[in-house]
């Protein structure tokens, strides 16, 4: 099987976010050698992820970052994800969703986040503190991915994906 990466691509990582391909290596570990892609994130700390080549559920949680043209697209085209009221399940989506690290998912469902948290503002609440971290963790996965198309900035994201906003591309 060839490998679908190579070493020096930027890759998103599940919700580990944005890292980079350091390089793909046989690594002993538990007495079987195997390929591992070495993954070292882009934004944060020194730490480094081994994910072995062979693995289809570890691998499918790789993906190239996306470029400024399919960015684009993907926030034109994105709809607002359905707002699940019973929280379990909810939270559960929201859970498996920065696992699969889908940008058109997550780009759907920070939308229904921040209109569900300007819904309840107007009321005088707030966001239940689980989908306030979850919101805060995709919008932070989001920004690092638009960050290598785009001088893009936290308190830039939220006019960008309504296209209220045009960023320079890099």
């Amino acid at each position: 099987m060839g490998n679908q990466f190579k070493p020096n691509d930027i890759v998103m990582y599940s919700c580990h976010g944005a890292c980079t391909l350091v390089e793909i290596t046989e690594k002993d570990f538990g007495g079987v050698a195997k390929d591992y892609y070495v993954l070292r994130p882009a934004f944060s700390g020194s730490s480094i992820f081994y994910v072995p080549t062979d693995s289809e559920p570890l691998t499918s949680k790789m993906r190239t970052v996306k470029n400024a043209d399919e960015i684009n697209e993907l926030v034109l085209k994105a709809s607002v994800w359905d707002w699940i009221e019973d929280d379990r399940p909810r939270q559960n989506q929201l859970k498996q969703a920065i696992d699969c690290g889908s940008t058109e998912l997550l780009v759907s469902i920070y939308k229904a986040l921040y209109e569900k948290q300007k819904s309840l503002a107007e009321d005088g609440k707030k966001l239940r503190a689980a989908d306030d971290r979850y919101m805060k963790d995709i919008e932070a996965l989001l920004v690092e991915e638009f960050s290598f198309s785009y001088e893009i900035k936290k308190d830039d994201l939220v006019p960008f994906l309504y296209s209220e906003i045009n960023l320079t591309q890099k």
